[in-house]
């Protein structure tokens, strides 16, 4: 008896574990766009080109596809996901696209914890690029 309890125990506490990886799915709404050190203003092209050297040195992929959006997606092992950057001078945004291997539940708007890091550390590398 003592063996059932164990292994009903272990079982209930897998099925909690796995049901942990998933959160609400992190978008970066409207981020204000910081001048740059020097103290210069921010062009369209030269917010542009902080939000590419950001998803570069973060390992995304990105293209633009329309003045002011840029699509970005990241594969990490078996795991892809992607991401729309929508911005202007005055600020941007990091809105989920798409996934695979990720979890992601429509119906809650949940998503495997790493998306939430991986687009966390996009908009630090982005803020970084747009400083310099």
């Amino acid at each position: 008896m003592n063996t059932f309890i164990k292994a009903i125990s272990l079982a209930t506490f897998s099925i909690i574990m796995t049901g942990c990886t998933s959160n609400p799915v992190m978008n970066i709404q409207d981020r204000n766009i910081p001048d740059r050190l020097d103290g210069s203003t921010q062009t369209q092209g030269s917010v542009k080109k902080s939000i590419i050297a950001g998803c570069i040195q973060r390992n995304w992929t990105c293209r633009e596809v329309a003045p002011g959006k840029i699509h970005a997606s990241i594969n990490v092992r078996k795991h892809h996901a992607e991401a729309e950057i929508n911005y202007n001078i005055s600020n941007y945004s990091i809105t989920y696209k798409d996934s695979d291997m990720l979890d992601y539940n429509e119906k809650y708007y949940t998503i495997h914890r790493n998306y939430n890091r991986w687009v966390r550390n996009l908009n630090d590398a982005i803020i970084k690029q747009l400083s310099i």
